[in-house]
């Protein structure tokens, strides 16, 4: 290995603009902390393999935006010819989300790519379900869907710390809560809707939007999280998987669950603990930005714990109204916020820097 190795991320973006803030960070986030250099190519533009031959990487990092690829054809084909162009001695990092979707395909890749390492958001009592160990010639690590980053916290310092000051009592945003989130879409909907009802009914202010409306882009969520004195959420994830990629996204993104869409009968429906959950981005954000979270309860990837970092909401959200009571008071509130942010933030055990210095320390070993 080279003194100074190289890094190449493969990644595929030609949508969104601006690019969600965290996931851009997921991105580059290895610019600035890799121990070498690192490369980053846009496969979702025309391209000549060669290149990536001629780098010589000794670290090719397939981002979960190329692996997304998987539900188009065309995009699949160019993650193809960039894999086949990676020199063989490069070690290989696959770092999918939403793993439920496709999973037969992204299983398939990951062999004929020759992956060493795959990093999952997916919790340990899962993996074996996801990814049988027989069909596993790669390591798996977990990891969280985002990191925080030094521009995060600089930018929520001009938000105030204190709550009183904050002039929105509740804020939330969900997009269309596809059916084929199965319970989790439900949850993801139904929690923004009973906060914007408590707020009306207690006479406060709430900013809350549901089905994909008023979108946020760039860093407008993290100020709105600044203003707000509470958050409502759940984890990310779904209720069903879908091994053969059998979910026609494009037609049942806009039906919200229980609108009598039956999933294929290739899915499979999760229940209890067997759900895929993990922490989102939005949780990290929420305590960089020292917002009170009131939360569907859950694991969210051992990171948050209830009633420390969060008040916690049974999942039939019949508690929900006495836990966004609980952002009323203000000195409780605020005690929850201010060590949410010590122990999760402060503390940058769950940074990019240490999350990058960790990956490549075991891959390059």
């Amino acid at each position: 290995m080279r003194n100074r190795p190289t890094a190449l991320v493969l990644y595929n973006w030609r949508g969104q603009w601006p690019m969600r803030r965290w996931e851009r960070q997921r991105i580059f986030a290895w610019k600035s902390h890799f121990p070498g250099r690192a490369v980053f190519f846009n496969i979702g533009f025309p391209f000549d393999p060669a290149w990536i031959t001629a780098l010589d990487p000794e670290l090719v990092l397939i981002d979960a935006t190329a692996l997304a690829t998987r539900h188009a054809p065309k995009g699949w084909g160019a993650l193809a010819r960039a894999i086949a162009a990676v020199p063989p001695g490069a070690r290989r990092v696959a770092a999918p989300l939403d793993e439920f979707l496709s999973l037969q395909r992204l299983r398939d890749f990951l062999v004929e790519a020759r992956v060493d390492l795959l990093l999952t958001a997916v919790e340990p009592a899962l993996w074996d379900s996801l990814y049988p160990a027989a069909d596993r010639p790669y390591a798996i690590r977990r990891i969280l869907t985002a990191y925080i980053d030094a521009p995060l916290v600089r930018l929520a310092r001009r938000v105030s710390p204190d709550l009183a000051q904050r002039p929105i009592a509740v804020s939330y945003r969900a997009w269309q809560a596809p059916a084929w989130l199965g319970e989790m879409g439900v949850l993801k909907r139904e929690v923004g809707l009973r906060a914007a009802a408590w707020a009306d009914r207690e006479g406060h202010r709430a900013d809350v939007a549901v089905d994909g409306e008023r979108r946020l882009a760039g860093d407008a969520w993290i100020r709105l999280l600044g203003a707000s004195r509470a958050v409502a959420g759940v984890e990310g994830g779904s209720s069903l998987l879908d091994p053969a990629g059998d979910l026609p996204m494009d037609e049942v993104a806009p039906l919200v669950a229980g609108s009598g869409w039956t999933p294929p009968p290739s899915t499979v429906v999760l229940t209890g603990s067997a759900q895929v959950r993990a922490l989102s981005p939005r949780h990290l954000e929420a305590a960089v930005t020292r917002t009170f979270q009131v939360l569907v309860e859950g694991d969210y990837s051992g990171v948050l714990e209830a009633g420390t970092h969060y008040q916690p909401v049974r999942r039939d959200l019949s508690d929900i109204e006495a836990a966004l009571d609980c952002s009323r008071d203000l000195t409780q509130a605020q005690a929850v916020v201010d060590r949410a942010y010590g122990e999760i933030v402060a503390s940058g055990r769950y940074s990019w820097r240490t999350a990058v210095t960790e990956i490549a320390r075991q891959v390059l070993a």
